[in-house]
C-alpha cells in the first residue's frame, strides 16, 4: 500500500477554512458478533478512520448492513475477494470465522493492505512463525493481533505504576478471566470449535501477563488442570471448561491463569500482580457501574458485569484509535508481533499439558524442549 492514498482525503473545516484531512480507509471483513462491533466503532468513534466497505457471506449480516451500515456510503460484499479490491481500501479489521483468520490476513497483506486480526491470527505456533516472516520481509504492510484488554484504561493505570515501581519488582500475576454460563447449542458448537480454553479464552491473561511484566519475559516451564464440569462433551477432546494454568518464567517471575466458562454471576475477570513493595489489583469485584444495593438481607449488591464486550468496550475504541494513529503516523505497532507469538507459544503448550496432564519445559531461549517428567 505504501503512504495513504489520496483517496484517504477528505476536505473538513479546520480552524475556519477548508483543508484537506487523511483519513484511514478501513474494510471490516466479517460483520457477525465482533465484525458488527468493530464496524460501528470505526463508522462512528474513529476520527481518523472511514469505514470504506465490509463484507459477509451471511444472509442476516448482510440485511444488518443494508440498515447500518450502506446508509452512509459504506461498501458492503457478500465476499471477502470483491471487498479485497475495493478501490482505495487502505487496511482491514479481520473479524471473520477463527478458520479464515489467516487466509484473510495473508491475502490482505499480499495486496499491501493492513491488517488488525482478532485473535486468532492462526492456530499454531508453527503457522504464526511463518506469518512474521512473511511480515518482516515487507514491513511497510502492518500487522497487529488484537488483545483488547491492554487498552483498558485500568490496566493502563497499572502498567504505569508498575514503571514507576510503585510496587517494586513485579514477581507474580493471577489472572482470571470467567464468563456466564451459556448451555445453548450456538455456543456449544462455537466451544467444539474453538481450539480450546486456554488457547480461545485464557490467551487474553496470558498476554496481559506479558504486557503487565514487560522486556519480552520467556516461559521456563507450564503446567495445567481442568474440569469439564458442566460441558462434559469437552472432555472427549482433552479440553475443559474450567481450567487453571501456571507459567514459569525464567527470570523467575510466575503467571497463575483461571479460566471458567460456568459463572453464575456474569463476566469475572480479575488480576492481581504481586511485587516485591506491594501489590496492584485489578477488578477484583466485577461491577456494572457504581451503584451498591443494601436490602433486607442486610448484604451489599453490585450488578455484575453481564459480559465481555460490556466490561471492554471503551477498550474496543481505544484500540482501534491506536491502531489507526500508528499506521497514519509511521509508528511501531502498539502490540508487537513478537508478543503475539509468545502468547500463542504458552497457550499450545498449556493445552497441551491439559490434554497429558504432563509439565511442557522450554529452553533458556524460549523454544520448546521435550516434554518434563510430571
Amino acid at each position: 500500500m505504501g503512504s495513504i492514498g489520496v483517496d484517504s482525503v477528505e476536505k473538513t473545516l479546520l480552524n475556519g477554512t477548508s483543508s484537506p484531512v487523511r483519513k484511514l480507509n478501513v474494510g471490516v471483513v466479517g460483520i457477525g458478533r465482533m465484525g458488527r462491533r468493530h464496524a460501528m466503532n470505526i463508522l462512528w468513534r474513529v476520527p481518523r478512520a472511514k469505514l470504506l466497505c465490509a463484507c459477509s457471506p451471511a444472509q442476516p449480516d448482510l440485511i444488518w448492513a443494508e440498515e447500518h451500515l450502506v446508509p452512509h456510503g459504506v461498501q458492503v460484499y457478500p465476499t471477502f475477494e470483491e471487498m479485497i479490491q475495493t478501490p482505495g481500501l487502505d487496511a482491514v479489521i479481520i473479524a471473520s470465522a477463527t478458520e479464515l483468520h489467516l487466509e484473510h490476513t495473508t491475502a490482505s497483506l499480499d495486496r499491501g493492505i493492513h491488517v488488525l486480526c482478532e485473535k486468532p491470527v492462526c492456530t499454531s505456533v508453527a503457522e504464526l512463525r511463518l506469518l512474521l516472516e512473511r511480515v518482516e520481509a515487507k514491513p511497510q504492510t502492518k500487522l497487529m493481533v488484537a488483545f483488547v484488554r491492554r487498552f483498558d484504561e485500568n490496566y493502563q493505570d497499572a502498567y504505569a505504576k508498575i514503571q514507576e515501581s510503585r510496587i517494586g519488582k513485579p514477581i507474580i500475576i493471577r489472572s482470571q478471566g470467567c464468563e456466564k454460563l451459556d448451555t445453548s447449542a450456538a455456543f456449544k458448537q462455537y466451544l467444539k470449535a474453538s481450539g480450546g480454553i486456554f488457547l480461545d479464552s485464557i490467551i487474553h491473561d496470558i498476554d496481559l501477563s506479558l504486557f503487565l511484566f514487560g522486556l519480552d519475559p520467556r516461559p521456563k516451564s507450564v503446567s495445567a488442570s481442568g474440569v469439564a464440569a458442566v460441558h462434559t462433551e469437552l472432555a472427549e477432546d482433552g479440553d475443559a471448561d474450567n481450567a487453571v494454568g501456571i507459567c514459569e518464567f525464567w527470570d523467575g517471575k510466575i503467571a497463575y491463569f483461571y479460566n471458567s466458562r460456568t459463572a453464575a454471576h456474569g463476566y469475572d475477570n480479575a488480576t492481581e500482580v504481586f511485587g516485591t513493595a506491594g501489590k496492584l489489583s485489578i477488578n477484583m469485584t466485577p461491577r456494572r457501574n457504581r451503584v451498591e444495593l443494601c436490602d433486607a438481607d442486610g448484604f451489599v449488591k453490585v450488578e455484575p458485569t453481564p459480559g465481555w464486550y460490556d466490561r471492554y468496550e471503551a477498550a474496543f475504541v481505544t484500540e482501534a484509535r491506536s491502531w489507526v494513529d500508528a499506521l497514519m503516523d509511521g509508528e511501531p505497532m502498539p502490540i508487537p508481533l513478537q508478543d503475539a507469538l509468545t502468547s500463542l507459544t504458552i497457550a499450545e503448550a498449556l493445552q497441551e499439558s491439559l490434554k497429558s496432564g504432563q509439565k511442557v519445559a522450554f529452553d533458556e531461549k524460549g523454544q520448546r524442549m521435550e516434554v518434563a517428567a510430571a
